[in-house]
């Protein structure tokens, strides 16, 4: 069975992911500092923006870093 990979989450698992408390992750939200989604009355957080925030998207993203970098 092939197991989907999330593209969203929502603000208390993006809270867990990033290692903050939920009312941090609603304060990021509303300062536009983290872009969220509105479906229907839910939240989401795209993954694309986690990777975003965290700088995981581009060449000096930490997987492309040697330890000296980090």
């Amino acid at each position: 069975m092939n197991s989907i990979e999330k593209m969203a989450y929502s603000p208390i698992e993006t809270a867990g992911a990033l290692g903050l408390c939920l009312n941090s992750v609603y304060k990021m939200l509303r300062r536009g500092q983290l872009n969220g989604v509105r479906v229907d009355r839910k939240i989401l957080v795209p993954r694309a923006e986690l990777e975003r925030l965290l700088h995981l998207d581009g060449p000096d993203s930490p997987t492309n870093a040697t330890p000296t970098e980090m």
